[in-house]
């Protein structure tokens, strides 16, 4: 017997390991695991607070195990993983197999043992001793048979981890090295689902190996014991399983393909919720939040149609698992009165046979299951095996290279190859255009500033991805010696700290880091900034502001290139997302500054430095057509030409300045910087919400009343079929038909109740939702709140009442046994009550700890397969910087963590179950002990009674360990349920509607009175006695730096956030007084990057419906849109991704002629794409458009400024000036003058 690992109090246990603190794992109790449940019990696990695996069961030591067994098999013609994994890991596999085949002889024992009690009971003068000796042997093959089962698992747990752990190893190990043309041929799709998908299927399938051989055996001898008890009428019930067998197979197709539409329909709906509430703020802008909210209803309606099908097939299925051991009965008694119509069946034949059929139902239930899931498996196995044995790519040579640079000699770089024979799930298309460059020679030495200029598409990243090796090189050399930094043009950056980022997996060194943060300009944004940044470079990626985000990235990707002091620097456009300030500080203190030695080939748009760099070359149209030093390209040729016309394009149109600044980056008091967590919507409990929406109390008490109903036709049907021949049989049979008809009409009315309950819970979630103003969203990140919403509603739709069911099923099962046993043997009492006493401590430290464990089991995999997807798309990246052993590690780390929380939750339900079944054998022991005890006390008609409770006492022990288990499946289905029902504390916008004024607005003069304008409670007001007035039909440029108050202004007017003081009349009446829909209906809003819905055209342009066909055409006409539109029914992508952000912009316009606004407020774009001819369409339609409206411009350019009406100037919420451009620039203001000094500053150096 194993001694009891108590560990003292307070010790952390995440520096032991099981094997350390009371032996093996495998013991009988699993009482090491103790300390950790008792922990459980009383407060919120950690992974800290968790054993550590055995060193033995570590991801990079199992890998080891199995890579020695595919080395070589790799190398056979046809190599098989499942070879390779029972040589590295059979052995457990086969003391599995053993086990489970003593369990299953000792699992017999009390069906037999059950007809000589009943003879026992029924023979007056048999002796005491025979009845304690039947208790004794049930007691002696329970406890082994428990013994025997709790192994079984165990090792086939192990098993699990071992195929896990080496699986996902080794796999995650190739996707790091596959060769180009492997990666354009696999999709990291492919990649990721073989990660998560397959290799769990591998793990789960472990007790599935055996349960091939062992349902049949069961199966097999079950037949054989009814054959000796029934002779030839059992095979009338053979001819039931035959009947049966396809019914619940064509049952389980019909319901998997129900599932399939099911998920096509959630998956529908949560992608258009997730599109809904990611333009949450034009939707109210646009006041569509009825349009939303229909439009989800709608998908929701025939969600739920899927939902009502999948629940009556479900139910259905439940039904028929019910009905075979019931069928098979009445077939079989059947057959035995048609052959003997004039003879009894006793109910020491009778309750045996039927305690047979019962154990009968699982494994006929499972062999179809176990079919599917090895077929499954090892389709796994053979995708697993392909794409092991795909190609790992191949480093550049250095050839002839002597020092540190770049060479390419007469090289043709293509990105595509001609497929050869791809794995599974192939991305390559043979219509992907194969795009090259040809003919490349290029040298760049070390200490070489290199640009490469050209037009969008001419091959300048290419150039760039020939030396990472990921593009072909089909004909020539490409060289390199020296290691690589990389800068993508849009970076790859983990979901970690700044500071992670920029290390990349290098050791920490303070003077180096500081230089390096220093020359990127992180100091001032980053290290200093404690009003953005309280974190400063320990925040995190995803809390970055959005403000700061646009450069930012790009800034940390250099950083993180310079940190690694390469030799070879390849940098993408990394001056696109900066303003002109910062790409000559970037310039001057990091290229020409900390990098002037390094061999640098940078691809640039921005030409403003080309000037300063030491070599160019032109791309066009794939071939090099001019390349050489600056002094010589410059004086003539086609590179002078595309710098000049540059030049001239800057000046035609300067920049006033961009979101982001080097040296004016103030913070900003918008809601993006979220208060505590604890300050959040608390959800309330839901239960009393759910039971209201399924109808009340009265549909919650017919689910219970079928249910009891149900167990009483049942528990008297079965005591008639012993006792009255023929006409009890009759009885049996009819009392089981109504039996299996009110389970039925449970599942019905239990699937058909939770689908309302679902409709009412999600329609009022979403609504409030709708309804809550922005400031819970960024108090509540969209990221965290839509899946989370996604999740509930799921498991309310699917879990909660099959859940419900499952625990009402098998309580009132519990219940009646134990009233059966109590009613027939009152001394049986005896026993019930400490067993009650016993069994319900169990589940106070079961449930606690399932729930806790489960919780950090979801965080580990959740952490895992993001990192997997990380690394999938910055594989360029962790190529670039050879840090794949790195990336290994911490896989590997993961891997262990998610293992490690998955043995202790396996071993957890090994505890619980070796309990259960003990205290489900004593109360059977107990139970027969207690028969002893009363039989001289029996009456002959009392007998019949007494047997019927043995026989249900012999389905107690599973029983007990299925209602502890639904005991803690249901805590997650009540959590959803709550914070589903907590959405009702989410805060609401005001009235939507309300009466018009005898006066409403028809001009668009717009006054601000003293105006104060705050977030949430104990931050700073956003706007602070703003005061001013704008005429109708005046045009207004706003201005400010980043944080001044500008979008507040535009929230104010929108009623967007309510004011904490002041007023803001529109044409002179208050909007305060007026609804929402009517306020935002007078005011439109244009901004940099509008989105749209997933739909047509008409329904972006008129969702309502309210306008007809000639006036939508009119309004896209005016719009400059009519040659751009072929159809009002033109699909419209998600966000609106087949128009370009110009055209997006351009509906914009077409919505304020349809809503005939008042004012409209436009947001000028920030960035260089104001240059494009799709741009000044814009300009031109909205100055046509707002010829006779008000116009509020966030202004960026100079030129807006100075040809606008008037000039606002806001500086930290408080209006700094307002007057017309020159009044403006004369006045002192600080941020006026600070602003013109930046574009005077920003201008290249000459």
């Amino acid at each position: 017997m194993e001694s009891k690992p108590l560990l003292p109090r307070g010790r952390r246990l995440s520096s032991q390991c099981p094997g350390q603190v009371g032996g093996s794992r495998h013991a009988l109790f699993v009482s090491w695991l103790s300390p950790l449940l008792e922990l459980a019990r009383t407060q919120t696990l950690e992974m800290d607070d968790l054993f550590q695996l055995d060193p033995t069961n570590r991801a990079h030591i199992i890998a080891l195990r199995f890579k020695q067994q595919w080395g070589p098999e790799k190398r056979k013609l046809h190599p098989r993983v499942w070879i390779c994994l029972l040589r590295a890991f059979g052995k457990p596999l086969a003391l599995a197999g053993g086990m489970k085949f003593a369990a299953d002889l000792l699992q017999f024992v009390p069906p037999m043992l059950l007809g000589s009690l009943i003879r026992f009971i029924n023979t007056p003068d048999a002796p005491a001793s025979e009845g304690y000796m039947y208790a004794g042997i049930f007691v002696i093959a329970g406890l082994a048979q428990s013994y025997f089962l709790r192994q079984y698992f165990s090792y086939c747990a192990d098993v699990g981890l071992y195929v896990k752990s080496a699986l996902a190893a080794v796999v995650y190990e190739k996707s790091l090295h596959l060769s180009l043309a492997v990666r354009q041929q696999t999709s990291s799709a492919a990649i990721h689902r073989l990660l998560t998908v397959d290799v769990q299927k591998l793990q789960d399938v472990a007790p599935y190996v055996h349960a091939l051989w062992y349902a049949i055996f069961q199966i097999a001898l079950a037949s054989y014991l009814l054959y000796s008890l029934l002779g030839v009428a059992f095979f009338a019930a053979i001819g039931v399983v035959l009947l049966t067998v396809p019914i619940t197979s064509c049952l389980a197709a019909r319901t998997g393909a129900a599932q399939v539409k099911l998920l096509a329909a959630a998956q529908r709906r949560q992608e258009i919720c997730h599109e809904v509430f990611s333009g949450i703020k034009m939707a109210k802008m646009q006041a569509w939040e009825e349009r939303c909210l229909a439009r989800l209803e709608d998908l929701r309606d025939t969600e739920l149609r899927a939902l009502a099908v999948v629940g009556r097939l479900r139910g259905l299925a439940s039904v028929a698992f019910d009905a075979v051991p019931v069928l098979m009965g009445i077939a079989a008694f059947g057959g035995y009165f048609a052959l003997h119509p004039t003879a009894a069946l006793p109910l020491a034949t009778a309750l045996p046979c039927l305690a047979l059929c019962q154990m009968l139902r699982i494994p006929l239930a499972m062999l179809p299951q176990v079919l599917s899931t090895l077929a499954d498996a090892k389709d796994s196995l053979e995708r697993i095996a392909i794409f092991l044995t795909l190609d790992d790519q191949r480093r550049l040579t250095v050839g002839s290279l002597g020092a540190i640079g770049v060479r390419f000699e007469d090289a043709d770089l293509s990105w595509h190859l001609p497929p050869t024979n791809a794995p599974a799930d192939v991305s390559f298309s043979a219509t992907t255009p194969m795009w090259q460059l040809r003919g490349v020679e290029l040298s760049v030495r070390g200490g070489e500033l290199c640009a490469v200029v050209g037009a969008s598409g001419s091959g300048k990243s290419t150039l760039l991805n020939a030396l990472l090796n990921e593009v072909h090189c089909t004909a020539g050399r490409v060289m390199a010696r020296g290691t690589f930094a990389y800068v993508a043009q849009r970076p790859f950056l983990r979901h970690a700290s700044i500071k992670d980022n920029v290390l990349f997996g290098t050791p920490w060194e303070a003077s180096w880091y500081a230089c390096v943060m220093d020359v990127t300009g992180l100091t001032s944004l980053v290290l200093d900034n404690s009003a953005t940044l309280p974190s400063h470079d320990d925040t995190l990626m995803t809390a970055v502001p959005p403000a700061l985000d646009a450069s930012l990235h790009v800034r940390i990707a250099l950083a993180r290139a310079v940190y690694q002091n390469a030799d070879i620097y390849l940098l993408d456009d990394i001056f696109a997302t900066m303003d002109a300030a910062s790409r000559r500080f970037i310039f001057e203190r990091c290229l020409r500054g900390l990098l002037r030695r390094k061999c640098i080939l940078w691809v640039t748009d921005t030409l403003d430095y080309v000037e300063l760099c030491d070599s160019v070359v032109l791309l066009e149209d794939g071939v090099i057509v001019e390349q050489g030093a600056v002094a010589t390209v410059l004086s003539d040729g086609p590179i002078m030409e595309r710098v000049n016309a540059y030049k001239v394009a800057q000046a035609a149109t300067p920049q006033l300045w961009t979101r982001m600044s080097l040296d004016f980056v103030s913070p900003d008091p918008a809601p993006a910087m979220a208060p505590p967590a604890d300050e959040l919507p608390q959800p309330s409990a839901g239960a009393v919400q759910y039971v209201q929406a399924i109808g009340g109390r009265c549909s919650a008490l017919s689910v219970l009343g079928c249910c009891l109903v149900a167990q009483a036709v049942t528990v008297v049907a079965t005591g008639c079929v012993g006792t009255g021949g023929v006409g009890g049989f009759a009885v049996y049979a009819a009392g089981h038909v109504a039996y299996l008809l009110l389970l039925h009409i449970r599942a019905a009315t239990c699937y058909g109740r939770g689908i309302a309950g679902s409709r009412a819970l999600f329609a009022a979630a979403v609504w409030r939702l709708l309804r809550a103003p922005l400031a819970y969203f960024e108090l509540a990140p969209l990221a965290t709140t839509l899946p989370a919403l996604a999740k509930d509603v799921g498991v309310v739709d699917r879990d909660l009442p099959s859940t419900l069911l499952m625990l009402v099923h098998t309580l009132v099962a519990v219940a009646a046994a134990m009233g059966l046993a109590v009613a027939a043997a009152p001394l049986y009492l005896v026993a019930v009550v400490p067993t009650a006493v016993l069994l319900y401590r169990v589940q106070r430290v079961f449930v606690p700890s399932v729930i806790e464990l489960q919780r950090l089991e979801k965080a580990a995999s959740a952490a895992m397969e993001t990192y997997v997807q990380e690394c999938l798309l910055g594989l360029r990246s962790l190529h670039a910087y050879r840090i794949e052993d790195h990336c290994m590690t911490n896989y590997n780390r993961l891997l262990d963590a998610q293992q490690r929380v998955h043995i202790l939750l396996t071993a957890t339900h090994h505890w619980l179950a070796v309990r259960a079944e003990w205290l489900g054998v004593a109360l059977g022991a107990a139970a027969t002990v207690a028969a002893v005890l009363t039989k001289p006390m029996q009456q002959p008609q009392s007998q019949p009674l007494l047997s019927l409770a043995l026989f249900y006492m012999l389905q107690v022990t599973p029983h007990l360990n299925w209602a502890v288990r639904v005991l803690a499946q249901v805590q997650g289905p009540r959590a959803a349920l709550s914070r589903l029902a907590g959405y009702d504390a989410v805060p609401s916008e005001a009235v939507l509607a309300l009466p018009l004024p005898p006066t409403p607005p028809t001009l668009g003069d717009v006054v601000f009175d003293r105006v104060f304008l705050r977030y949430a409670p104990g931050q700073l007001p956003a706007l602070c006695g703003v005061s001013f007035a704008i005429a109708a039909r005046e045009k207004v440029a706003v201005v400010g730096a980043v944080g001044s108050g500008k979008s507040s202004l535009l929230a104010a007017l929108m009623r967007l956030a309510e004011l904490e003081g002041g007023c803001i009349r529109l044409h002179g009446v208050d909007i305060s007084t007026l609804g929402l829909h009517d306020v935002r209906l007078k005011v439109a809003y244009i901004p940099q990057d509008p989105i749209l819905f997933s739909g047509t055209v008409r329904t972006n342009l008129d969702p309502y419906g309210v306008h007809g066909d000639d006036r939508l055409w009119l309004a896209l006409k005016r719009a400059q849109l009519a040659n751009v539109v072929a159809s009002l029914d033109e699909p419209v992508a998600e966000r609106g991704g087949n128009f370009s952000v110009v055209e997006r912009q351009l509906l914009c316009c077409a919505r304020i002629w349809l809503k005939n606004a008042l004012v409209v407020c436009w947001d000028e774009a920030a960035d260089g794409s104001w240059v494009s001819p799709k741009a000044h369409a814009l300009h031109e339609a909205v100055r046509a458009e707002c010829a006779e409206r008000t116009v509020l411009t966030m202004a960026h350019r100079l030129n807006t400024v100075l040809t606008s009406d008037r000039v606002l100037v806001l500086e930290n919420g408080r209006v700094a000036a307002f007057g017309t451009p020159d009044e403006v620039v004369a006045q002192p203001c600080a941020t006026m003058a600070s602003l013109l000094e930046q574009w005077r500053a920003a201008q290249p150096i000459t």
